[in-house]
This record gives C-alpha cells, sequence and structure tokens, in this order.
C-alpha cells in the first residue's frame, strides 16, 4: 500500500521501537515536535536500514537521524547563499547594461517596459524589431524553455498594469518619489494608473529598482529575451562569450531548479533534476557531467554533484567543504569510525558521486571547468 493513513505519535514511537531504533523516548517525542516525521525518518531510513523487509535498524541511534537532518538543512543553507549572490549578480549586470543601452536618460526611464526592445524567440523576420536570429532552432522549446519560446507576450514587463502593479504591492516604490514634472511617458512603455483609474505620465522607475523584485525565473526568462547587444555585456560579466548563450542560460536552468529546492525545503541530499529539464551537450562535456538518459534523449537528470559542479563555474564551494569536514568527523566519533565511513559513501553516492576524493577536489577548487 503506497497511500500512508494517518498515525499518532505513539504509534510511530512504537513503530521505530520495533525495528531496533535506540532513543530516549521522551526525546523522540519532542524531536516528533519539531520535525516532519517524513522528512526525518523516511527521509534519511535508507542511508541507515540494515534491512528493508521488514525494516530493521542495527546500533542506529536517534542522534543519527538528527545529524542527517541538520547536515541536510545546513547544506542547503550554504548553496542557498551561494544561489542568492548568483541571483543578485544577474541582476545587477542585467540592469546595468540594459540601461546603459535603452534606459540611458530621463524621457527613455521605462523603455524596460518596451517589447520592441527585446526579441521574442518565436520571430524569425529579420526586418522586425523583435528579431530572434535563434529563432529557427530554439533549444528545448519542447522542454524547459516551452513557456519562454512560446509566451513572449506576457511576460511581467510587458503586462498592461505592470507599473501600477509594481508601485501597489512594493511598499518601498514609492509614487511620490519616483515622479517628475520632466518626465513624460513615450508610447509603448508602462504608465501608472491608480485604483480610481486616473492616469499618471510622470511616473517612472528606473530598470535598477523593479528588477530587485522579480524573482529568480523571471530574471532568467528576461535573460531568454534580451536581445545580443545586452546580452553580450552581461557574458562578459560572467567570462563567457556570446557564442555561449545557450549553455550559459541551460547552466541558470538547473541553479534555478536548485534554488527553488532549497527555498522550499527539499531534502537536499536526495536532489536531482527533473527529466523535464534537458541538458545541453557541450556542458556535459565540459563540466564531465553524468546525465541519465530518458527515452530518445540521452542527456536528462542531473544529480546534486553535478549541479554543484555548474555551481562552481560561479563560486568556491569551500563553505560545503568545510560542513562536510565537520559532519564526517562526528559522524566517526558518535557511530565509530567504520559506521561512519560506511554512511559517508551512502550519502555522497546518494548526492551523485561515491568517491570523497572526487567530491574534494571539487569542493576545494582542484578542477576548473572552461566551456
Amino acid at each position: 500500500m503506497a497511500i500512508k493513513i494517518f498515525e499518532s505519535r505513539t504509534g510511530l514511537v512504537n513503530k521505530l521501537r520495533s525495528r531496533g531504533l535506540i532513543f530516549n523516548e521522551r526525546e523522540l517525542r519532542n524531536t516528533l515536535k519539531k520535525f516532519n516525521y517524513y522528512s526525518l525518518f523516511n527521509g534519511f531510513e535508507n542511508l541507515l536500514l540494515c534491512e528493508s523487509q521488514p525494516k530493521k535498524y542495527d546500533a542506529v541511534t536517534l542522534a543519527d537521524f538528527e545529524a542527517l537532518y541538520d547536515f541536510d538543512k545546513k547544506l542547503s543553507r550554504i548553496i542557498f547563499s551561494y544561489l542568492n549572490k548568483l541571483e543578485s549578480a544577474l541582476k545587477t549586470s542585467i540592469a546595468y547594461h540594459f540601461a546603459e543601452c535603452y534606459c540611458n536618460t530621463l524621457a527613455d526611464t521605462m523603455q524596460y517596459t518596451n517589447k520592441l526592445n527585446y526579441m521574442d524567440p518565436q520571430d524569425d523576420n529579420d526586418l522586425s524589431n523583435t528579431y530572434c536570429p535563434y529563432s529557427n532552432n530554439y533549444p528545448f522549446v519542447n522542454d524547459q524553455n516551452k513557456r519562454i519560446y512560446l509566451s513572449f507576450n506576457d511576460f511581467l514587463f510587458f503586462k498592461p498594469f505592470y507599473l501600477s502593479n509594481l508601485i501597489k504591492y512594493n511598499d518601498h516604490i514609492d509614487k511620490n518619489f519616483y515622479s517628475s514634472s520632466t518626465y513624460s511617458a513615450p508610447r509603448d512603455v508602462a504608465v501608472y494608473r491608480d485604483d480610481d483609474d486616473n492616469y499618471y505620465s510622470d511616473v517612472a522607475v528606473p530598470i535598477w529598482v523593479a528588477i530587485e523584485t522579480l524573482s529568480f525565473g523571471e530574471v532568467l526568462r528576461l535573460l531568454h529575451y534580451l536581445k545580443i547587444d545586452v546580452m553580450e555585456e552581461i557574458l562578459v560579466d560572467f567570462n563567457l562569450r556570446i557564442s555561449k548563450r545557450s549553455e550559459f542560460l541551460n547552466m541558470l536552468d538547473f541553479l534555478l531548479y536548485l534554488r527553488n529546492c532549497c527555498a522550499h525545503g527539499s531534502l537536499i541530499n536526495r536532489f536531482n533534476t527533473p527529466i523535464r529539464y534537458k541538458v545541453n551537450s557541450n556542458i556535459v562535456r565540459s563540466f564531465r557531467l553524468e546525465p541519465q538518459k530518458y527515452l530518445n534523449y540521452k542527456y536528462s537528470k542531473l544529480s546534486l554533484f553535478d549541479v554543484l559542479k555548474i555551481l562552481s563555474y560561479f563560486y568556491s564551494l569551500n563553505d560545503i567543504r568545510k560542513l562536510f569536514k565537520r559532519f564526517f568527523y562526528s559522524n566517526n566519533k558518535r557511530m565509530g569510525v567504520r559506521r561512519g565511513n560506511e554512511l559517508r559513501g551512502k550519502i555522497l553516492n546518494q548526492m551523485g558521486c561515491p568517491s570523497y576524493i572526487e567530491w574534494k577536489s571539487l569542493l576545494m577548487g582542484d578542477i576548473l571547468f572552461e566551456l
């Protein structure tokens, strides 16, 4: 039976006792009040069971589960901090280079809401303002880029009440502060209307303010729509050439998914990207990834180890190395060296690579990846 029915805490205590878990009942009951049973026990039992049918533990304690859970949450927080830094760097780069090109005067402040300053992935007409030179061979249009490819006109910046909603739903953006008697909204840009539908042509919020309200996913979508002149400068900020546009965007696909898993409290040691996220073959080669094969497409589904390789292009992962060192040392001290090393091998394998030597090489920056 796959569907689990409700079980009382007393029932859960008795279940864990019958499986041989070593615990103080009072401590276990307090733990069950603080942590979800599924995340704490089901999430890690495959690493600690000595038998699976029926489930049995051998000299496993409540502290062993708590240590694994604590490790996972700390690892998630460290990864999340790296990805927040990357999100901030992307926003800064986009705002600067787009403003430099299209919003460098007061009159042009809102030109980031003018769709004519972007390229529509479906537009293959080279005489059009929104022409996309990649249109006829756009990557992954049936997979992770499908909505991006098909829904250019629905992007947030182009919505009819974008500026009104930006001000309405962000308390730190004050209409009066962003008003100027010397500004008058030109054609094709967002304008401000209040709740009574009064029109104000003198309100303009710069892109470097507006972009801070975007999610990572919206930032990634925006990158897809940037014209080559802006995208080229952004890629320079990340030490890449414009010829690596597709690879860069695909790298961000997986970092965005990892970021969302961290933000939503998923167990990171069990992380894998979904099969609908396909991988650029140049990324596979450059980062020496090991994606799983899915149906007729051989590059799909990456492990945490693989996605951390991609992250290592942007940042040193030394904080993760330090966490690993402390965690594995404490396990050996609590469980003994043999059992501690066995657990180390299991969790590293679950995260995508069983070799601690390879993990250390990645986390210490001994492996340098270039696109």
